[in-house]
């Protein structure tokens, strides 16, 4: 398979990327997405960058090809949406008692174009429902 050739990023995309994977509040994912796509500017190879991430290289030209044919959004978009809830409502319950004891704060997905909110207690997530 052939090599990426390097220094394909313009200025400007580079500097997003780099602010994505500096930025402590980017999601996990994306800011990994962001890291690959700047590690093959630089010139490192799928399988190099896929070992450090534990991935496999297939995923990386995966990204990097989704980079080039729709842009940084269509990569930074995570569309996975997660299934349904295995526990029962006592499960449930249970959990969000165990993490107001601890006091964990959880974040929740939102509708006004940022990828999460903070909630700011387990018994707010309780009260409006949101499932485990």
């Amino acid at each position: 398979m052939p090599m990426i050739r390097p220094g394909f990023l313009s200025s400007a995309d580079r500097l997003e990327l780099e602010a994505c994977v500096r930025c402590q509040r980017e999601d996990h994912g994306i800011a990994r997405r962001a890291n690959a796509i700047l590690l093959l500017d630089d010139g490192e190879s799928c399988a190099r960058i896929a070992k450090f991430l534990y991935l496999d290289d297939d995923t990386i030209r995966g990204w990097h090809k989704t980079f080039l044919q729709d842009g940084w959004d269509a990569l930074a978009f995570d569309g996975w949406k997660g299934g349904q809830s295995r526990m029962t409502q006592a499960q449930e319950v249970a959990l969000c008692a165990w993490c107001a004891f601890r006091r964990i704060r959880l974040a929740v997905p939102t509708t006004s174009g940022q990828p999460f909110r903070s909630i700011r207690s387990p018994e707010d997530r309780c009260r409006i429902g949101i499932g485990f």
